[in-house]
């Protein structure tokens, strides 16, 4: 497999470089706007018995970390630019790769979990600990009320890394912290050849340089023109301003999660209807944000203007998408399916007007109707069958690959101009708040869904025991804040031990707390709702949008 970097010293030590791909580049400028969409991977660990507490000792993390970023190596490379204002370059010395640098891992007692979950948000909220010249860090919370729990929190920038990324280092870190037999040798170019970018992976790249060219060309106009077809909009009741773009987000995130039977139960109806709870998530966020929006013009607070604008409008969402499976057979089966590294395009996904049914025509201080007097079982559905019809339009594409990865050009010009009015501190704008009708684009939400995470995460560690042998470590609960972007309301989910979590991250800049749980319970509901028991799977009768 040809590897995208070069060699540009070898004295004292070898140094590589690659360019950044379009979407790491998109990344790049954000995080360059006070770390927005960074990562933290927030785990609590439970030491199994008091004779392995040495395995936090400074010495065995530091170890592990060290063999963790020569098996990933961008975990410590940095970035470079090489044109002003232009080109960009991840830098990877080999020597670096060797040993832990100022910033890079560190250990503290927390008291509580309380302090502990402050400590991890402060990472996030705060200013800003990751550089361009560290890009992933690791820090070690003991708790001091719980001698056998500790809290691990691994930092990194979004440029090199994503969702199934962030797994794989979470799990390679636990099993090799854990494990008696040292880490293996890993050979660097072998390991650098995995770290490409998406557009080096495409399939058939290397076959016809001209032929990609000219296929990206056709990709990047047509997903130019079919982002300038997206219009209007709306979301959640928001404060959005002209200066909302350039103030860096304040995130916050909240989780719901259903017990075991629940989530059984919510699978086995997805299954039973052909469908994914991610593709069923975008409907139900839908009814659920409706139900919100009609409360608040049923008491009042939207007025009928508003209200006549929201009423009519489509209602767009969008999110990141795995592309590992659609990249290079050879790379993806040499250890692409789980390298460290950022794998993701873009999609949009556009549904009709708000689903009022009977509530319609109601007046302010008339009652919210059910669920499903909003929106029948035969119209969710055929809802949910739009949402996998332009999934499967997407990936089928023959220039899906082209189309995903070039909408990041879209927005790379934008974010170079937020950023740099950021860093000149160019506020100097009256912040009127801008009419929903006025707002431009407005997607309702991002976000996905992960799926089950527990065949990705496992719970005991290490993971190559001998049969019989009792597990040292425990993880007894693992999640992601997000740094989110202005104005951002990101909606996921994902299933671990069995049980169906959604949670929802967002700024607080714009959107009120009380409102983003009214409208989580709200999702919840609806998901009991429609997908809660398998009596209407045979209701499958039709209907118009």
């Amino acid at each position: 497999m040809n590897s995208p970097w070069t060699l540009q010293s070898n004295v004292p030590t070898r140094i590589y470089e690659r360019p950044l791909g379009l979407t790491e580049l998109g990344f790049y400028w954000d995080c360059q706007f006070n770390g927005t969409a960074d990562t933290l991977q927030h785990a609590i660990v439970e030491v199994l018995d008091s004779k392995h507490q040495h395995l936090f000792s400074i010495e065995n993390v530091t170890r592990t970390w060290v063999a963790l970023k020569q098996r990933f190596p961008l975990l410590g490379s940095r970035l470079a630019e090489r044109r002003k204002g232009g080109d960009m370059v991840f830098v990877i010395a080999e020597d670096r790769l060797g040993y832990c640098g100022p910033g890079e891992m560190s250990m503290q007692d927390a008291s509580s979990l309380a302090e502990a979950e402050a400590l991890a948000d402060s990472a996030v909220n705060g200013e800003r600990l990751l550089s361009n010249e560290l890009l992933a860090r690791i820090v070690i919370l003991r708790r001091t009320d719980q001698i056998n729990q500790v809290h691990v929190l691994i930092h990194v920038a979004h440029c090199i890394t994503d969702g199934i990324a962030n797994a794989s280092i979470l799990r390679c870190f636990l099993d090799m912290l854990s494990s008696e037999n040292g880490p293996g040798k890993w050979d660097l170019e072998e390991r650098l050849a995995l770290a490409a970018s998406s557009e080096d992976l495409a399939p058939g790249r290397q076959l016809n340089q001209a032929r990609h060219r000219w296929q990206y060309a056709i990709g990047k106009t047509i997903a130019s023109n079919r982002l300038a077809r997206l219009k209007g909009g709306h979301s959640l009741p928001r404060r959005f301003t002209q200066l909302t773009p350039f103030r860096p987000a304040r995130s916050a995130h909240t989780t719901t999660s259903f017990s075991t039977e629940e989530s059984k139960r919510i699978i086995q109806t997805c299954r039973a209807y052909g469908m994914t709870f991610g593709v069923a998530l975008p409907v139900l966020a839908q009814v659920a944000l409706t139900r919100v929006l009609c409360r608040r013009y049923l008491s009042g607070d939207i007025d009928k203007n508003e209200w006549e604008y929201r009423r009519k409008e489509p209602m767009t969402t969008g999110g990141p998408l795995n592309l590992r499976p659609f990249l290079d057979r050879s790379w993806y089966e040499r250890g692409g399916i789980g390298d460290v590294s950022l794998k993701i395009g873009f999609f949009f996904r556009t549904l009709p007007f708000m689903p009022l049914g009977s509530a319609s025509k109601l007046a302010p201080g008339d009652t919210l109707p059910d669920v499903q007097d909003m929106l029948s079982l035969p119209r969710f559905l055929l809802r949910c069958r739009s949402v996998q019809q332009q999934a499967n339009r997407l990936v089928n594409h023959p220039l899906f690959l082209h189309i995903s990865t070039a909408r990041s050009q879209a927005s790379i010009s934008r974010l170079k101009v937020v950023v740099s009015q950021w860093k000149n501190k160019l506020e100097q704008a009256a912040d009127h708040d801008i009419p929903v009708p006025d707002q431009g684009l407005v997607l309702s939400h991002g976000g996905s869904s992960m799926g089950n995470l527990d065949h990705l995460i496992p719970l005991d560690y290490p993971l190559s025991r001998t049969p019989g042998t009792a597990p040292i470590l425990h993880l007894l609960k693992s999640g992601t804040q997000l740094h989110c972007r202005p104005g951002e309301l990101y909606l996921g989910a994902s299933t671990t031990r069995q049980q169906l979590h959604l949670f929802i991250h967002w700024d607080k800049n714009v959107y009120d707390e009380e409102t983003v749980k009214e409208w989580l319970q709200e999702v919840r509901s609806a998901t009991e709702c429609y997908l809660g028991g398998l009596e209407h799977v045979n209701t499958r009768g039709k209907a118009r949008l």
